[in-house]
């Protein structure tokens, strides 16, 4: 299997991206698991949450921006961007957050007031909001160019998430799903980054239908950089993007509520995994497309697994 990316350019377009978040917090009993449950986890689950949408909200851009003219007390208006080079004229986030009872941190999305939209959810099963959340996304209207779902405590530092996506998406015929690689700070300087979606069981993937395959896709990236591309060996992320065909095809074909690790993870990964191979940039590109982990879970590993 094998795919070229590389196409040619096209004309500048604004483009519309809707992004649902489920968002959970009961704080339990015990120290480790979910974040959302985690007991004495409260500041940090805050900061993690207002993390990610802070970095979802910041991928919003026009063509110019305002400038404050202190000389003059007026607001004016800069040039147009040319660093880094892309090729949307603008980016319009609609972020929505999907809560159930008042099992939130509802201090922090009163904080982002009408830049985001809150759906209250009534359910019995607090697990099944992320299946709320995809349900929405997959069939609200009016389209989108974009379609995000994502985890409470991922953090998007990139302000071109939103082109590599479209990039890639576009010039694979929409036939493929791209996933990032994700991350947690380990807040040590001389390794400062633990990836934390290393290789899973291969009779895991096979019983999935699908198995690892490197370079798989390539391409070079408007900056210049040639990318390579991986069916990643861990499809999992906290996320999933689609093109418009691609949720018309999960839409007509449907989507599952379980098969893979969890209902969280079966909603994150196995949605497109089911119908799509899922790619992740190859290891040597992996900072073209990254996601933090904003609420880290897997650093308690760090001191204990022996190193290979």
């Amino acid at each position: 299997m094998t795919a070229d990316v590389t196409a040619d350019e096209q004309g500048l377009r604004p483009c519309r991206v809707r992004v649902v978040v489920p968002h959970y917090y009961h704080q339990g009993p015990g120290h480790i698991g979910y974040g959302s449950t985690r007991a004495d986890s409260l500041l940090e689950r805050q900061i993690a949450l207002s993390r990610c949408l802070g970095g979802l909200l910041a991928l919003n851009r026009a063509e110019r921006d305002e400038l404050l003219l202190i000389d003059l007390r007026a607001i004016g208006l800069t040039p147009g961007s040319t660093y880094p080079e892309r090729r949307l004229s603008g980016v319009q986030v609609e972020l929505h957050v999907f809560v159930t009872g008042d099992r939130c941190l509802a201090p922090v999305l009163k904080h982002y007031g009408r830049r985001i939209q809150v759906h209250q959810v009534e359910l019995e099963d607090p697990r099944r909001l992320p299946h709320e959340a995809r349900r929405f996304l997959l069939d609200s209207e009016p389209d989108a160019d974009l379609y995000l779902y994502l985890e409470d405590d991922l953090v998007v530092a990139d302000r071109l998430f939103v082109d590599k996506l479209l990039w890639f998406l576009e010039r694979t015929g929409h036939q493929l799903a791209l996933m990032p690689h994700r991350y947690e700070l380990t807040g040590d300087p001389r390794m400062p980054r633990l990836f934390v979606d290393g290789p899973i069981a291969l009779e895991t993937l096979q019983r999935l239908g699908r198995a690892p395959q490197e370079g798989v896709a390539q391409g070079r990236f408007w900056d210049g950089q040639e990318v390579v591309f991986d069916l990643a060996s861990n499809p999992h992320a906290g996320c999933f993007a689609v093109s418009g065909p691609q949720r018309q095809l999960l839409r007509e074909q449907g989507v599952p509520d379980d098969g893979f690790v969890g209902p969280l993870e079966t909603v994150a990964t196995y949605t497109v995994l089911r119908h799509f191979p899922v790619v992740k940039p190859a290891w040597a590109c992996r900072d073209f497309l990254l996601i933090e982990h904003g609420h880290p879970s897997f650093l308690i590993h760090r001191p204990v697994l022996p190193r290979v």
